[in-house]
């Protein structure tokens, strides 16, 4: 497993999770959780928020592919109604790189 020494959060990434939506019925509206569920207005404060609750020793690996190795951290968030909920992030370290950059992140159920 690689030394992480720092983490990456692309703004394209959280502007994706409070922006994107699919056809009614065709699977997960990211933006209806991040936004309307969890209270998200800004991907800057959704960044933010992740940063602030993950750090490289927080990361779990999970596996490998062609890429480099996937991680993964668990967190707690509150939503707009203060249910609890546990949340999965997903990370990458390419092969010979040592900075963790954000992939995606989804909930896992309502802690």
């Amino acid at each position: 497993m690689t030394d992480i020494r720092k983490l990456d959060f692309p703004l394209s990434k959280a502007e994706y999770l409070i922006n994107f939506t699919t056809e009614f019925g065709k699977g997960g509206d990211k933006k209806i959780f991040w936004r309307n569920v969890m209270g998200f207005s800004s991907s800057e404060e959704l960044r933010a928020e992740f940063l602030d609750k993950v750090s490289p020793e927080f990361l779990h690996y999970q596996k490998q592919n062609n890429f480099g190795q996937i991680y993964y951290a668990v967190i707690m968030m509150a939503s707009l109604s203060g249910v609890i909920w546990k949340i999965r992030s997903v990370w990458i370290v390419p092969f010979g790189g040592d900075t963790a950059r954000f992939i995606t992140a989804f909930p896992e159920k309502r802690g």
